[in-house]
């Protein structure tokens, strides 16, 4: 039985990418739901006293494109075990 290197290379680089994917956008949903509302100082860090939920929220398009990166980084997982798990392509 021998081993062909360059499969595993493929399937190396393709998971790697897929992984680096993946975590790009989960992290860049993550920081987006953490934007600041318009009016807060540039550099002020948050306490718990400063989150008053009746205050300013972060911007509608900062929350909408958060919930869009998540969904994606989801449908990205999904898809992944799609491919993995047999039983899905019977």
């Amino acid at each position: 039985m021998t081993i062909d290197w360059l499969s595993f290379l493929v399937v190396f680089v393709a998971s790697i990418v897929a992984a680096s994917v993946v975590v790009l956008l989960f992290a860049s949903a993550i920081r987006l739901f953490a934007t600041p509302h318009p009016g807060a100082a540039a550099g002020s860090a948050r306490d718990e006293e400063m989150d008053d939920v009746e205050g300013p929220a972060r911007p509608a398009w900062a929350t909408a494109g958060g919930v869009v990166l998540f969904v994606l980084s989801g449908l990205a997982v999904l898809f992944g075990l799609y491919l993995i798990i047999p039983f899905f392509h019977r």
